[in-house]
């Protein structure tokens, strides 16, 4: 998939530098907005995500020096390129637990009592992930019985990715505990009714 989008992503690229520079509406916008990483750009071709499709890039003359990133990903130089990511709303409970893939060896701890606790287990690369947390957004904009505890996974060979997600087959894993501390729901892939199903299930359990 990643050669599939690079390839797009080169293809459409081919003007240089200096002409993207001179004329912003050369540089494509890449992707489906619901794609994207937490980058802002294309899942599949950003190079933050993806270190070593650099080279490719800066072959085919699509590359900004200043800023160290592909011209058509640049959100610096070329705003329009990139889709910020979603933003919780004021006084929301979001705490970000993990953010370099190291183990969290209980969640127990981390659930909130009386309050239902959804840990999302994500990636920067995961499109996906992005809409877990739009819908989660909205949910916390009218609901404080609701806290959000992140997990950045980095990658599968991470220790948090060993412990937690050994045997699930892709992103976003979220796993919800109810308001009296326990288990209420695992969703493995972007099934949000789901995991509004298990929210409500927690709701329940006091």
């Amino acid at each position: 998939m990643i050669a599939i989008g690079l390839a797009w992503a080169l293809a459409a690229c081919a003007t240089t530098n200096a002409e993207h520079h001179a004329s912003t509406a050369k540089v494509p916008v890449a992707g489906n907005p619901n794609d994207r990483c937490v980058h802002g750009v294309a899942c599949e071709t950003c190079v933050k995500c993806h270190p070593e499709l650099a080279a490719k890039f800066k072959a085919a003359g699509d590359w900004c020096p200043e800023h160290g990133v592909p011209e058509s990903q640049c959100g610096i130089c070329h705003p329009e390129v990139v889709v910020a990511p979603p933003q919780p709303p004021a006084g929301a409970d979001v705490q970000h637990l993990v953010e370099a893939g190291q183990d969290v060896p209980s969640l127990d701890a981390h659930a909130v009592r009386g309050k239902v606790t959804v840990f999302d287990f994500y990636a920067d690369w995961c499109g996906p992930c992005r809409q877990v947390d739009e819908h989660l957004f909205a949910l916390l904009a009218s609901r404080q019985d609701v806290a959000y505890r992140k997990l950045n996974i980095v990658s599968w060979e991470t220790p948090l990715a060993k412990h937690y997600l050994a045997g699930v087959p892709s992103l976003p894993f979220v796993i919800v505990y109810g308001k009296d501390g326990k288990p209420a729901g695992r969703i493995s892939g972007l099934k949000l009714d789901e995991l509004d199903r298990a929210i409500a299930a927690g709701s329940s359990n006091r």
